[in-house]
């Protein structure tokens, strides 16, 4: 079994530090637009999800009183 070696540890750290691919900043921004966007899109194809669904419950809703008598 080998002993922990804290310089190779720290060696083999720089080392992967080394391979990080840092984003400029155009990319950075081109990144966040398309973040954005996508959660616009998200959110609007929700309130329209939701409204299309509470309209059509309300009126299924209506409909079974009417039938059943309902208050």
């Amino acid at each position: 079994m080998s002993k922990f070696n804290l310089g190779k540890a720290f060696g083999n750290l720089r080392e992967e530090y080394r391979k990080i691919y840092w984003a400029g900043k155009a990319e950075v921004f081109h990144v966040t637009v398309i973040v954005l966007l996508i959660t616009l899109f998200i959110a609007i194809y929700t309130v329209i999800f939701d409204t299309g669904f509470n309209f059509i419950l309300l009126k299924l809703t209506n409909t079974l009183k009417s039938f059943l008598g309902g208050a």
